[in-house]
């Protein structure tokens, strides 16, 4: 009985897991089409600023009520911190800019390859063995990058060097994975994780903003602000799902269905930005290519 006792512990906890992850893919899918919304009359820097600052706002109000701030104490916040610099700060930053340059549809699958790069950090750091499925996996991502750099601009024109925002976005978010798994091994708290890497990304964010020229850096009207604080609120609420999920289960089995958010993406950028993007065939297929390649990739045993 005990034994049984243990393995439906051990069930519920993998499938919250999973629901934390697929509720954290539709949270931010629907934040990408708000913020493509808001990027119309604004600009990446005011979106990531809008939505660092109101995710930051809210994560540690809850904190403070609901968490006891000496866990802070603990050495492993730094990782949270360190996960911060790079991703949302950097990573969200590069996507949002991805997607003002290239569109929605070409940038959110690109920036979804972080978890290729998490794979790959596990077999150079962790010494995880590097499978076939793994560079299946790999190929079938490279390939959906290059489709959707190829794809010939339709509904607006961009730049094919501009591909490389989403890519270095990729690359940020996987680092920033791997060290807040590691600090969740230690401070088993999504919530206080969440505010600490959030609180951190705003500050380097404003670094940047102010590096950038301040104030002039930024675009602020009406037209705008409402699609991005929208956003804004539902990348909290992904933000904490995505924390909670990597809480409770394995970045392999996590990073699989957060993974997936781009085809959600794709499904309402081809309902809600019919004006703003149209799909082409090739387009879809490469985003598809994209997340198969990916989902490869962070499921190889």
């Amino acid at each position: 009985m005990r034994g049984l006792g243990v393995l439906r512990a051990a069930f519920i906890t993998c499938s919250m897991a999973e629901y934390y992850a697929l509720q954290a893919a539709l949270c931010f899918s629907i934040a990408h089409i708000f913020v493509r919304r808001g990027l119309v009359h604004s600009n990446a820097f005011t979106g990531s600023l809008i939505s660092l600052g109101t995710s930051a706002t809210i994560l540690w109000l809850l904190a403070v009520i609901m968490v006891p701030l000496s866990v802070l104490r603990s050495p492993a916040v730094g990782y949270f911190i360190a996960a911060g610099f790079f991703a949302p700060a950097i990573g969200q930053t590069l996507g949002y800019i991805g997607m003002e340059r290239i569109g929605v549809a070409r940038s959110s699958p690109i920036v979804n390859t972080s978890p290729m790069f998490s794979s790959i950090f596990a077999v150079l750091f962790l010494g995880e063995i590097w499978l076939a499925r793994n560079i299946i996996g790999t190929c079938l991502v490279i390939l959906g990058v290059v489709i959707l750099s190829l794809s010939k601009p339709t509904g607006s024109h961009w730049n094919k060097k501009d591909i490389v925002y989403p890519v270095l976005a990729a690359l940020a978010f996987g680092i920033s994975t791997t060290l807040r798994k590691t600090g969740l091994m230690t401070v088993q708290v999504p919530l206080l994780a969440a505010a600490v890497t959030v609180g951190t990304a705003f500050f380097v964010l404003l670094g940047i903003i102010y590096l950038r020229g301040g104030r002039r850096a930024l675009k602020f009207n009406r037209q705008s602000s409402g699609w991005l604080f929208g956003a804004a609120l539902v990348n909290t609420g992904a933000i904490l799902s995505f924390f909670s999920a990597l809480n409770l289960g394995k970045i392999v089995r996590v990073e699989p269905l957060v993974a997936c958010n781009p085809l959600l993406t794709l499904i309402l950028a081809g309902i809600f930005l019919r004006q703003l993007e149209k799909l082409t065939a090739r387009v879809v297929f490469g985003a598809l290519v994209t997340i198969i390649g990916t989902v490869l990739v962070v499921t190889a045993k």
